[in-house]
C-alpha cells in the first residue's frame, strides 16, 4: 500500500516521464533514416572427406561437426572478392570493405543453410543486393575451384598415362559449379521496413518511461523533504489527529479562507475538529470554566490562519461565546478577510491596558458571540508583547468572558513570539499540510514544545480528500451557510438574516453568571487559579 500511495502521490512525474519517453521514441521513428532488409539463402553441401580425387582441392570437406562446415562456408561467402564483383554488377559505385558493411553471412539454427543478410535504403535495394551477393559468391567459390582444378589438370597430363581416369573426373566436375554452395532461395522484396520499427520503439518509449517514471518517483519519496502522508506522522509524533481537513483548490497563497467560503466537506471537517477538542477541554484545565486553544504550525501557508478562524466559527455556531486572538503581530490577515477594522491592537491592551472588552470586534456575518482581538498595523514593533507579565492578565480577562479563546500565532519555529501564550493554553493545536509542510521544521516544533514541557493536544491535517461520491455529502447542511450556521447556534435570524443580539450583552451576561458562581464556590476557583499559575510557572 505505501508502494502505491507513493505512485499516486507522484502520478504526474511518472505520466511526465511516460509522455517525454513516448515523444522521444515517436521522434526518432519520424526522423530516423528507414533501412530495409532481405535475406538469400545458400545450401552447403560439404564433400566426402575419403574422396582421393578431391586431395587438395578448395572444397569444405565434411567433418564430425557439422555445424563447423556452415561456418567455414559462411565465413568463405563475405569476401572482399565477392563484394567487389556486386559492387559492379550492381553499379554501386562503392568500395568491397564498404558493401561488407551492409550485408552479413550467418548459420540458420542447426541446419545446412546459411542466410545472407543485406540492408538498403530501399526495399528493391535490399533484396538486389541480398541476390546478388548469394549469386556471386557462389561464382566466386565456382571460379576459385575451376583455376585449381585446371592447374591439377594440366600437371596430370604432363604426368603418367594411367592418370588419365583422375583426370577425366576432375575435368568433368570442372564442367560443374562448386558442389559445396549452392544457391536454396532467393530474397523477397521487403513490404516494410526493418529499422526503424514504430510499434516497437513506441512500446520501447513507454515500457521505458514508465520504468524512470516509477523510479523517479520512489527517488523523489526519499528525497523529498515534505511531508505527504499520515503514516509519516504516526512514525514521527505519538499526536492524534484531531480533524482531517479537505485543501479547497480555489484558496490562494497567503489568505485565509473564512467560514462562508469553504465547501460542504471542509465546513463537516471544522465540526470534527471542535468536537474533538471540546472532548478533550475536561482533561486540559479541570478547575477552569473556560479553555484556551492555541493553533499554530510549523511554516507559514500551511492553513494556520484559516483553521483558527474556522475553528472559532465553528465553537460559536455550537452556542459557545468565542474569542479569537490574532497573535500573529507580523503577518496580520484576518482583518482584511473578514472586512474589519480593529478598534484598538493587542499592544494597546497589553501595555496600554486598554480594557479587552472595548478592543472586541464582531461582524454580522458570524453573530455576536464571536469577537476578535485583531493586530494592528502598529503592533509589528511589539514583538516581545506576549512575554510581558500582562499578557497573561490579557488571557485571564478573555477566560471571564468567552468559553473558548482561540489563538492565532506565527509558526514558532521561524518567530517564538507566542511561546509564551503556549505555555497559558489549555490546548496547542498544530496545523500541518500535506505536500506543503517540512518534516524537519515540523520535529524542530516538537522539540522545542517539548523543551519548556508542552504537550500539544494533536494535530489538525490539511490536505487529505474529501468525499469524492455525492452520497457523501447527505448529512452536510443545505442552503445558505449563513443560516445553517444560525441554526447550528440555536439562534433565530431577524428579517436580514442576521442575529439580534450584541456581543457586550452575552458576554456580560456570561461575566456575572461567573462571578456569582465564584461567590458561592471560592475554594474551587482559588484552586482553578493556583492550578493555572503552577502550570505556567
Amino acid at each position: 500500500m505505501r508502494y502505491v500511495e507513493t505512485i499516486r502521490e507522484r502520478i504526474w512525474l511518472v505520466i511526465a516521464a511516460v509522455i517525454v519517453a513516448t515523444g522521444a521514441a515517436g521522434i526518432y521513428v519520424l526522423t530516423a533514416a528507414k533501412t530495409y532488409e532481405a535475406r538469400a539463402e545458400l545450401l552447403v553441401t560439404p564433400v566426402s572427406s575419403t574422396s582421393a580425387p578431391l586431395l587438395g582441392l578448395p572444397l569444405i570437406r565434411a567433418s564430425s561437426d557439422p555445424t563447423r562446415d556452415v561456418e567455414t562456408a559462411a565465413g568463405l561467402i563475405t569476401d572482399v572478392d565477392v563484394a567487389d564483383r556486386v559492387g559492379k554488377q550492381l553499379n554501386l559505385h562503392r568500395s568491397g570493405q564498404s558493401i561488407l558493411s551492409d550485408v552479413s553471412a550467418a548459420p540458420i539454427a542447426q541446419s545446412n543453410l546459411v542466410a545472407v543478410t543485406a540492408t538498403a535504403a530501399s526495399a528493391t535495394g535490399a533484396s538486389d543486393l541480398a541476390n546478388t551477393f548469394a549469386r556471386q559468391a557462389v561464382k566466386e567459390l565456382t571460379a576459385q575451384l575451376h583455376q585449381q582444378l585446371d592447374l591439377t589438370i594440366r600437371r596430370l597430363k604432363a604426368g603418367a598415362p594411367h592418370s588419365a581416369k583422375l583426370r577425366d573426373d576432375l575435368t568433368g566436375l570442372r564442367q560443374g559449379p562448386n558442389p559445396n554452395l549452392s544457391v536454396s532461395s532467393l530474397a523477397r522484396t521487403p513490404t516494410a521496413p526493418s529499422s526503424p520499427r514504430t510499434k516497437l520503439s513506441i512500446a520501447a518509449g513507454l515500457i521505458a518511461g514508465l520504468i524512470l517514471g516509477i523510479a523517479a518517483a520512489f527517488a523523489s519519496q526519499v528525497l523529498d523533504p515534505r511531508l505527504r502522508r499520515e503514516e509519516q506522522l504516526r512514525r514521527l509524533f505519538r499526536l492524534p489527529i484531531l480533524g482531517r481537513i479537505p485543501i479547497e483548490r480555489r484558496q490562494l497563497p497567503d489568505k485565509p479562507l473564512g467560514p462562508f467560503e469553504l465547501s460542504p466537506a471542509t465546513s463537516e471537517a471544522y465540526r470534527t475538529l471542535r468536537a474533538t477538542l471540546a472532548m478533550g477541554r475536561g482533561t486540559a484545565n479541570p478547575g477552569s470554566q473556560s479553555s484556551i486553544i492555541l493553533v499554530t504550525g510549523s511554516s507559514p501557508s500551511e492553513g494556520k490562519s484559516t483553521t483558527a478562524m474556522n475553528l472559532a466559527a465553528s465553537l460559536t455556531a455550537a452556542g459557545k461565546s468565542v474569542i479569537l486572538i490574532e497573535a500573529d503581530l507580523r503577518r496580520p490577515a484576518l482583518g482584511e478577510v473578514l472586512g474589519i477594522e480593529p478598534k484598538k491592537g493587542i499592544a494597546s491592551v497589553v501595555v496600554h491596558g486598554f480594557p479587552l472588552r472595548d478592543a472586541l470586534v464582531t461582524t454580522t456575518a458570524l453573530g455576536p458571540k464571536l469577537g476578535f482581538l485583531l493586530a494592528d498595523s502598529d503592533d509589528a514593533w511589539a514583538s516581545e508583547v506576549f512575554a510581558l507579565p500582562t499578557a497573561r492578565n490579557l488571557l485571564e480577562e478573555a477566560r471571564r468572558l468567552a468559553d473558548y479563546v482561540v489563538i492565532d500565532t506565527a509558526p514558532l519555529t521561524d518567530v517564538v513570539d507566542a511561546l509564551p501564550l503556549a505555555v497559558e493554553a489549555d490546548q496547542v493545536l498544530i496545523v500541518a499540510r500535506l505536500g506543503k509542510t517540512r518534516v524537519n521544521k515540523l520535529t524542530r516544533l516538537a522539540e522545542l514544545l517539548a523543551t519548556d514541557r508542552i504537550k500539544p493536544a494533536g494535530l489538525a491535517l490539511i490536505g487529505t480528500h474529501g468525499p469524492r461520491r455525492r452520497d457523501d455529502y447527505y448529512y452536510y447542511l443545505r442552503g445558505h451557510p449563513r443560516r445553517a450556521a444560525s441554526i447550528d447556534a440555536g439562534r433565530a435570524p431577524d428579517h436580514d438574516g442576521e442575529p439580534t443580539a450584541s456581543f457586550e450583552a452575552s458576554q456580560g451576561a456570561r461575566e456575572r453568571s461567573l462571578r456569582s458562581k465564584r461567590a458561592d464556590e471560592p475554594a474551587d476557583g482559588q484552586q482553578g487559579g493556583t492550578e493555572r499559575r503552577t502550570r505556567a510557572r
